[in-house]
């Protein structure tokens, strides 16, 4: 008889600590959405069917690239010259341009920032730039025994990142580049080859 007592007693212990549990999380989640219910945001949610129906333009591309200051001027001269994208797309600057986006811990977050584009936009195609001694993603040059092992490396990465984005967004064109720089005469010399 003592042990179909101790048994009761283990699992009236064992219902209890669940139902606590359960209702600590009911309430946690119930004051969050009352939190975000009573926000200023939420009170007056923005009318996004006026914006649609008002637009007459919508941005034809999605532009991934990295933050680093030594690219950015030659990256924009890129698109808007040598694509042609010029005030014809939305640009989102990564540190490390993909690595984030390969990461399983920081994907999601990453895929969430792009879908804004997509959806309020209406983007047709990405294009994708990764660079040579990329410190952020990488550790830079120094961190690879050759160049041809940095670009094999920092490639692969990029199809990768196509790979993930052609399943998340099947009708999007998806163009990859890396871009590298050449000092001649103290004058740097950018060039963005096309990855296929």
């Amino acid at each position: 008889m003592n042990i179909t007592k101790k048994i009761s007693k283990k699992y009236y212990a064992i219902v209890i600590l669940l139902s606590i549990i359960v209702i600590s999380t009911v309430i946690f989640k119930n004051a969050l959405a009352s939190e975000e219910s009573t926000s200023e945001d939420n009170k007056n949610p923005p009318k996004y069917s006026k914006f649609f129906d008002e637009k007459k333009h919508w941005c034809d591309a999605l532009v991934i690239t990295c933050t680093d200051f030594r690219f950015t001027t030659a990256t924009q001269e890129f698109i808007n010259d040598r694509l042609g994208l010029k005030d014809n797309y939305d640009y989102i600057s990564i540190p490390g341009s993909i690595r984030n986006l390969l990461d399983p811990k920081t994907r999601d977050l990453v895929l969430n920032a792009f879908g804004v584009s997509f959806r309020l936009h209406h983007v047709k195609r990405i294009v994708i730039l990764g660079h040579q001694d990329c410190t952020t993603g990488y550790g830079g040059s120094k961190s690879f025994s050759e160049p041809a092992i940095e670009y094999e490396t920092i490639c692969k990465d990029l199809k990768r990142a196509r790979k993930l984005m052609r399943f998340k967004f099947p009708h999007l064109k998806i163009y990859l580049y890396y871009g590298t720089v050449f000092v001649n005469e103290h004058q740097r010399i950018y060039n963005f080859k096309q990855i296929l």
